[in-house]
């Protein structure tokens, strides 16, 4: 029962949650997802300490992952937000004059 409650299965989660976000901020825009990645590029620094160093304590261990899990939420919620995405063309009158002068 230790791989369900112990450190490596914490680790796992987290770094499952960092994957999957990843792959949906790639989905977005250019200006979101510039964005989205270089959050996730610092997060996966942490993370990456996290798996790597063996001699943090339990304390620093649980403080840095949950650091790691509060900045996962952030961005899970940016990835969900919905953006409006701008138009061009704000009224009906301004697309026909468009199409117009093409």
């Amino acid at each position: 029962m230790g791989f369900l409650f112990g450190r490596e299965h914490r680790l796992r989660m987290i770094r499952k949650r960092w994957d999957r976000l990843r792959e949906r901020s790639l989905k977005k825009k250019e200006p979101t997802r510039s964005n989205l990645l270089a959050k996730l590029d610092q997060i996966e620094n942490n993370l990456r300490v996290l798996e790597e160093r063996r001699s943090l304590t339990r304390f620093e261990q649980a403080r840095l992952s949950k650091e790691i899990e509060i900045d996962l939420e952030g961005i899970r919620a940016m990835v969900e937000s919905k953006q409006p995405e701008p138009q061009k063309y704000s009224q009906p009158e301004q697309l026909q004059q468009a199409q117009q002068k093409k």
